[in-house]
């Protein structure tokens, strides 16, 4: 993710996200794909939310290389694509969705996940379990590790809720423990040792 920005035509500055892909046009292109705060977004034409989306749909814009496929990036390398890519394009799209709604004041995947978070944390339930489930499924994939705002965790706590840390059960302290850690009280200090 990088801070970029266009000027539009009367000449003022649209901030904006580019985000890496690839542009499938003869062979691969290694490229930033802008998502702009008006909207648009610019994957080597300007195009809106549901162009872009025909546009992934039709091959032009993935995430993926083939083996062996000729790959670029100008000014920089040619060759024959030998690297594995791990993010899926339709979680692709969901992350340039998320920078739309960031652009638009709108709660991403991550800020919805987080409240259903605090949620749980507040009055532990199997439905309030299940919607963290569902929220935390809607944050793109490749992204599931950083909704806590820490690369230590990896999201720990909500995958340990979820059943889905691979050697951590949940504990009776670890709710208070992990609501005074995100959550801190405002009107006192918080018990946290970290």
């Amino acid at each position: 993710m990088q801070l970029i920005y266009r000027e539009n035509e009367e000449g003022s500055v649209i901030k904006g996200i580019g985000l890496p892909a690839f542009i499938h046009n003869g062979g691969y292109h290694q490229v930033l794909i802008g998502v702009y705060e008006d909207g648009i977004i610019d994957c080597w034409v300007l195009v809106n939310l549901e162009e872009f989306k025909e546009r992934v749909r039709s091959g032009w814009v993935v995430t993926e290389v083939p083996r062996g496929a000729p790959v670029n990036c100008h000014h920089l390398f040619f060759g024959k694509c030998e690297v594995e890519c791990y993010v899926k394009i339709e979680e692709f799209v969901k992350e340039v969705e998320d920078v739309l709604r960031e652009f638009q004041g709108v709660p991403t995947s991550s800020k919805r996940c987080l409240e259903a978070f605090r949620r749980y944390l507040t009055a532990p339930s199997v439905p309030l379990r299940g919607a963290l489930y569902e929220a935390y499924k809607a944050v793109p994939e490749h992204l599931r590790e950083y909704v806590l705002g820490d690369m230590d965790s990896r999201d720990g706590p909500i995958r340990c809720i979820l059943g889905e840390h691979p050697s951590r059960p949940l504990t009776e302290g670890d709710i208070e423990s992990w609501k005074d850690h995100y959550f801190p009280n405002p009107n006192g200090p918080s018990r946290s040792t970290e």
